[in-house]
């Protein structure tokens, strides 16, 4: 499954990032860099979010003054499918309603998390690629067929 992306830069940087660490059959990093591409915020400021040599995020990265609202919703989307951090309550550094539905997919990026949801789990959005379902509206006027046939 190769995803859509918003524009070159997004594609260069996902790519670029994929090969750089030998990502290819890894979900959690393919969905992270397809988020972490998206912006150009995110692009330049890929040091503050991820440790290359620890091959792990950085949480600081969240507090970043540079975050703005749509970089910080698709940082968190992106740290929450690499390894399921939701906020850290202890240290008070992030809240974890702020990983909600609610509060992550109020952006004009949201096309673009639902292609890092398959990246994430490609074992499940193969079903998502059928070119229609046997109770699809759109093919109500052949019920009678599916009806014939069982």
């Amino acid at each position: 499954m190769y995803p859509t992306f918003k524009d070159i830069k997004h594609e260069q940087f996902y790519e670029g990032n994929i090969r750089m660490t030998h990502s290819q059959q890894d979900p959690y990093r393919k969905a992270l860099f397809y988020l972490l591409g998206l912006t150009p915020q995110t692009r330049q400021h890929i040091q503050d979010i991820y440790d290359y040599e620890e091959s792990c995020i950085r949480l600081e990265g969240l507090e970043q003054g540079w975050q703005t609202s749509s970089s910080i919703k698709l940082t968190r989307l992106a740290f929450n499918l690499f390894n399921g951090y939701t906020g850290d309550s202890e240290a008070d550094r992030d809240y974890s309603r702020n990983y909600s539905p609610y509060h992550l997919f109020d952006t004009s990026l949201m096309p673009y998390f639902f292609e890092a949801l398959k990246l994430r789990y490609a074992e499940y959005a193969h079903t998502l690629q059928q070119p229609f379902l046997p109770f699809s509206p759109i093919h109500a006027d052949h019920s009678e067929e599916y009806e014939m046939e069982s």
